[in-house]
This record gives structure tokens, C-alpha cells and sequence, in this order.
């Protein structure tokens, strides 16, 4: 998944540092969130939207992008949710069922960060 990599390197170069990305990506449907600097100030995504901080085509066609890439990569498996977490340096990818609860997923990492 290093195209991941690459694409968080490329919107960090367009005025968001330091993402730290979270995506739950199956053959029909995608959940991505990440957490970045705009500023100097750490925003999560939907927030530097709601705020001002970014124009919300940059965030949606991030998210849209990641999602195309995840499901393009030979580690994807369609039979499950693919879980990949990421920032400029490195990606891991877990899977889970299906019908797997996202927002706990999410909140455990974000508890992380």
C-alpha cells in the first residue's frame, strides 16, 4: 500500500502535516478519516471543512482517492473490511468481518493518536 504512502505525502505538500489517516474500505462502501495540522493546529478532516481550514473537494477527493487505491491493491480482499492505517512513513492493513462495527474501530484509534 505504499500508493497510500505516496498520496498522504502528496496533501501534505498541499498545506495539511502531519495526517494520520484511518480508512475501513469494502467493495461497496469506505469510511476515511484523518487527522492533520493546518495551521499548527491538529484538526480531524471533517472539522478543517466545518472550520474554514480547507475546501471540502480537497477532503472529499482525498477520501475518494484513498478508497480507489485501497481496492485497486493486491492486499485487498473484497470478502472483508480492509482496515488501513496510515500517515506519511507508514501503512498497516488489518481486516475484519464485514459487518464489522466501525465506530469502534475508529474511536479505538483515534484513542491512539
Amino acid at each position: 500500500m505504499n500508493k497510500v504512502i505516496e498520496k498522504i505525502k502528496e496533501y501534505e505538500k498541499k498545506g495539511i502535516s502531519d495526517i494520520h489517516m484511518i480508512a475501513l474500505v469494502s467493495d461497496t462502501s469506505s469510511e476515511v478519516i484523518f487527522y492533520g495540522v493546518v495551521n499548527g493546529v491538529k484538526y480531524q478532516s471533517n472539522n478543517m471543512v466545518e472550520e474554514g481550514k480547507i475546501d471540502s473537494g480537497v477532503v472529499d477527493s482525498f477520501y475518494d482517492e484513498i478508497a480507489n487505491i485501497v481496492r485497486l491493491d493486491k492486499k485487498f480482499d473484497s470478502s472483508k473490511m480492509n482496515i488501513i492505517e496510515a500517515d506519511s512513513e507508514e501503512c498497516k492493513v488489518t481486516y475484519d468481518e464485514r459487518k464489522c462495527k466501525t465506530f469502534k474501530i475508529i474511536k479505538e484509534w483515534e484513542s491512539n493518536l
